[in-house]
């Protein structure tokens, strides 16, 4: 069995949640197809930015190396971090992982929970604004 991604319906219920429980961030979403490298989703909260890439593995996921350098280099420069919410082939071990741009290939997660949680995904981001 081989599970459809969810990418696009999972990243929709994170945005809806940002703006739900963060009313005051402004949040951009970039998915256009000409701004390549640029980061899903972009929040500015209490005079802070922070640069957000969504991935659904199951458990394999597509990354391009300019969006993965642009990744880097806003954590360095920046705050960005990826959001993976992370699976089996099988649908099995379901985990939401926050992820620094330099352990995208080792997947050693900076936060983690277990099964796909978008309020968990939020309140870190409320965290990292504070």
């Amino acid at each position: 069995m081989v599970i459809a991604k969810r990418e696009a319906a999972l990243k929709s219920r994170l945005v809806q949640t940002i703006k739900l429980r963060l009313p005051s961030f402004v949040l951009f979403r970039h998915e256009d197809v000409r701004t390549a490298g640029i980061p899903d989703i972009s929040l500015t909260g209490n005079k802070f930015d922070s640069w957000w890439e969504c991935k659904h593995g199951t458990p394999n996921f597509p990354s391009t190396h300019l969006q993965e350098l642009r990744m880097k280099q806003l954590a360095v420069q920046g705050f960005a971090r990826y959001v993976i919410w992370m699976e089996e082939a099988d649908g099995s071990l379901k985990r939401t992982l926050i992820v620094e741009p330099k352990h995208l290939y080792d997947l050693t997660p900076e936060y983690e929970c277990n099964g796909f949680s978008i309020e968990f995904v939020v309140e870190y981001m409320k965290q990292v604004h504070r």
